[in-house]
């Protein structure tokens, strides 16, 4: 489904409608989130259902009203957004309780579960997987909800370490489940095979893993959606790390941890994944770096903003953070060894200098990228060592420049579209030139420069990651690179005084950049360039930025 058709449908839903075409449209609609929904193309369905929702709303068609709000949460809490999925779930619940619907009332408390598993809190999930159970016990014909509760209870009872009750719940879902389920959510029959294959593999039972892993595979063949490939490719991965197949399963999830960031709802489980993988290769600064940022972007987010929300669901337990996570977190810094320079850095950097020179004839454009990166990820809270090392790897982020061709790269004028797809593809090479290392800093750098293009928007490259989803280093190597590319004039653009690059950075900031971090990059400059009496709106700022520059470079103490 093209953006022109999702936008023209939004266009028809916000103009006043005949009463007799506003309910199709509504359905015309709701169709298409569903269908936006299963390419994992969340963000871009959630504005349509919420126009369906205003114009259910004023027609005072209460059946839309609930369809739609339904879709509303659904839909943010696939974008990651928690604190309003829990809000359009209970707004849910309430009209649900309303009509003495069991049915529904279950399917709002599945879906608030699933809320609070995506924010890291299985044990309240559970709760509400109990609750749905409970409404729906007296039915004696299968039920899509009791399926959908059991095979969610299996899930949360992995995460908790119970793994019998967590075999009992899989082998629940998998009787009440139907024919007709399967056809309804194959996404869900997926989810079902993988909870059932890591709870039989926790339990030591591969055979029966290794069945249910085959499973899985076999839906996903048959339906094949971004969700249900990416659900498939864990279980599998699941079964390869169980069999000692680590290095396989490593490959693996690199690969659909890049298709993940697309989908929100699924890195969690991904990110996870890639931690036990990482950990069990050997591989503990790289396990670290990954669960970091399960942590930080996964648990400690949506707990942060789900807190005070749950009260109204009768659910008055504090919240907690992530003990599991914390736990993990420990255990991996106790196997870290002593940081050393990988072998073979001298010369990436070396390559990367050669691959900047094509755009810079300085070709210290990274260095001065490095300096501003470890600069404003010190500002942003980063730890010290943690900043030193994502601004050693932020210097090659261009090195994947190497790939274009010179007669791309010397043209006068604008660019084609091919031409510019080539340009873009920098960012790939660079991840493909720094893939065969297990450093973890040539791994950060990878990140980097994979991702450095990324937009918050989700309108850059890769196409549809974004927000907090684009690894923090990337997010941060942008602002740097950024700047230095419009001071210095960097590549094809004439060069801008400081003060101008700032404000530049400021109007794409929440487009292009985090908002959260460019208002922290505008904070430093203003507070470095004071100290050091220079002035952001002289000319075109060089002989001051190169100042700059050479006052964060210095090491202040903190190594």
């Amino acid at each position: 489904m093209t953006e022109a058709v999702v936008q023209a449908l939004l266009d028809r839903l916000r103009k006043p409608l005949p009463t007799d075409s506003a309910g199709s449209v509504a359905d015309e609609a709701l169709a298409a989130c569903r269908s936006l929904h299963g390419r994992a193309r969340s963000s871009d369905a959630l504005p349509l259902a919420q126009a369906v929702l205003e114009c259910a709303t004023r027609e005072g068609d209460r059946e839309r009203m609930f369809r739609s709000i339904k879709a509303c949460g659904n839909l943010s809490s696939d974008t990651g957004d928690v604190v309003g999925a829990i809000e359009y779930f209970l707004q849910a619940l309430r009209m649900a309780m309303a009509d003495e619907n069991r049915v529904e009332m279950a399917g709002c408390w599945n879906n608030l579960g699933v809320a609070l598993g995506i924010s890291g809190n299985f044990v309240m999930a559970m709760r509400c997987y109990q609750r749905a159970v409970a409404l729906l016990e007296p039915m004696a014909s299968r039920v899509f909800g009791r399926f959908s509760a059991w095979c969610n209870l299996a899930d949360s009872c992995y995460q908790l370490g119970l793994i019998d009750e967590g075999i009992e719940h899989g082998e629940r879902a998998l009787r009440e489940m139907s024919a007709e389920f399967l056809v309804q959510d194959p996404h869900g029959a997926v989810l079902l095979r993988r909870n059932l294959v890591r709870v039989h593999v926790a339990a030591g039972n591969l055979q029966e893993a290794a069945r249910h892993m085959a499973e899985a595979m076999a839906i996903a063949e048959k339906s094949p959606t971004p969700r249900a490939r990416i659900a498939a490719e864990i279980t599998r991965a699941s079964y390869e790390l169980a069999t000692g197949s680590s290095d396989v399963a490593l490959t693996r999830l690199d690969q659909t941890l890049a298709r993940a960031r697309e989908a929100p709802a699924t890195l969690r489980d991904t990110l996870a994944c890639v931690v036990r993988a990482e950990e069990s290769a050997g591989n503990a600064a790289r396990a670290l770096m990954r669960l970091q940022e399960l942590s930080d972007h996964i648990y400690e987010l949506a707990i942060e903003r789900a807190r005070g929300h749950l009260e109204r669901a009768g659910l008055r337990e504090e919240i907690a953070g992530d003990q599991q996570a914390e736990q993990d977190r420990v255990r991996l810094v106790a196997k870290l060894a002593p940081r050393e320079q990988p072998e073979g850095w001298k010369t990436l950097q070396r390559l990367a200098v050669g691959a900047v020179m094509r755009i810079d004839d300085t070709g210290w454009h990274g260095k001065r990228v490095g300096a501003l990166t470890k600069a404003l990820a010190l500002a942003s809270g980063v730890p010290s060592l943690q900043a030193l090392e994502m601004g050693l790897a932020a210097e090659l982020h261009d090195i994947g420049m190497m790939s274009i061709p010179e007669a791309i790269l010397a043209k006068r004028g604008p660019l084609n579209d091919a031409e510019r797809g080539i340009v873009e593809r920098h960012a790939d090479a660079g991840a493909e030139m720094l893939r065969d290392d297990t450093d973890p800093l040539v791994f950060q750098a990878r990140e980097i420069a994979k991702y450095h293009h990324a937009h918050w928007d989700g309108n850059g490259h890769p196409e549809r990651v974004g927000g907090k989803f684009i690894p923090l280093g990337a997010r941060i190597c942008a602002i740097a690179d950024a700047y230095d590319a419009m001071v210095c004039g960097v590549g094809r653009m004439p060069p801008k005084d400081m003060g101008t690059a700032l404000a530049e950075l400021r109007r794409q900031a929440g487009r292009q950049f985090d908002p959260g971090l460019v208002s922290c990059f505008n904070s430093l400059i203003m507070s470095e360039t004071k100290d050091l009496g220079l002035d952001l709106d002289t000319g075109s700022g060089m002989e001051d930025f190169q100042a700059l520059v050479a006052a964060l470079r210095e090491d202040r103490g903190f190594v």
